[in-house]
């Protein structure tokens, strides 16, 4: 039996200054809504900034990261691996290629069946896990990318993270998910904010008013808006062959907003998008 590593509060473990809102939260209690997406997306714009960027799956039951960053054949560790001490830090992220900047890694997330064959007390080590991870790593912002069970985001928000996203698409039902996630990470220990992000806008349907409108979805919500990224028919695509949205693309544009807004840097939503901008029903 491999012991697992030690990851208790009591150890001396230095918490590295990290970046404003560093540790962020991905979330949503419901499914589909793009979370991975909107991760990845968000990881590559940090990256791109020349920050230090590690994203950890956290979506047991359906995993994706390493599809969408196209570094499946790359990954020999998961994240049940680190815990119970069968590699390091540099074993299990699986560096991804940022465009500029700084650097983008992944920790893969292992099967929710192998997890939960270690024992029950595996899920408890998640946050100490991270933590540990994040000194190892010296990350600047560290992205934890979760599914719509409810059980991982609490741990992480009990015990790691400080800043919740919380995404949803552009519907009522999708809408009133985000509200109930975003009620819940609230009352999490650590999480100091909670943002809403809005993922997949078809600005068309809400120009036919088939859909709903930024401003109708930002008024219709109690959370705060962090940032839009458009419908791109050509996202998914891409993402099948482990590519990265083009930097000028749309979709990109829109990641880098958001992170901005998550460094604390005041900008329009849809800064650097005169199209959309023009266009956009409020």
């Amino acid at each position: 039996m491999i012991d697992m590593i030690r990851l208790g509060r009591d150890d001396s473990i230095r918490e590295r200054i990290m970046k404003r809102n560093g540790k962020i939260l991905i979330s949503s209690l419901k499914g589909g809504v793009g979370k991975s997406t909107a991760a990845s997306c968000i990881a590559s714009a940090l990256a791109g900034e020349g920050f230090k960027t590690v994203i950890a799956d956290l979506d047991f039951r359906s995993g994706s990261l390493d599809i969408l960053f196209g570094v499946s054949d790359r990954v020999v560790f998961t994240l049940d691996d680190y815990i119970l001490g069968r590699c390091s830090a540099k074993d299990l992220t699986v560096s991804v290629n940022a465009e500029a900047g700084g650097a983008l890694m992944l920790c893969p997330a292992p099967s929710e069946t192998v997890f939960e064959s270690h024992g029950a007390d595996m899920y408890g080590m998640i946050p100490y896990a991270l933590e540990r991870l994040a000194e190892e790593t010296e990350a600047d912002y560290f992205i934890c990318d979760t599914g719509a069970d409810s059980r991982i985001p609490k741990l992480i928000g009990d015990g790691f993270a400080e800043y919740a996203v919380v995404v949803c698409e552009q519907s009522r039902t999708s809408l009133r998910a985000a509200e109930n996630t975003a009620e819940k990470l609230s009352e999490c220990d650590g999480v100091k904010t909670v943002r809403l992000l809005i993922n997949n806008y078809d600005n068309a349907a809400a120009r036919k008013k088939s859909r709903a409108g930024i401003l109708e979805m930002i008024d219709g919500c109690a959370v705060k808006c962090i940032g839009v990224l458009p419908r791109d028919e050509k996202l998914a695509a891409i993402q099948d062959k482990g590519l990265l949205p083009n930097r000028d693309s749309p979709v990109a544009i829109a990641s880098r907003n958001a992170a901005a807004r998550i460094r604390g840097v005041e900008v329009p939503l849809f800064s650097g998008m005169k199209r959309l901008r023009r266009k956009v029903r409020f």
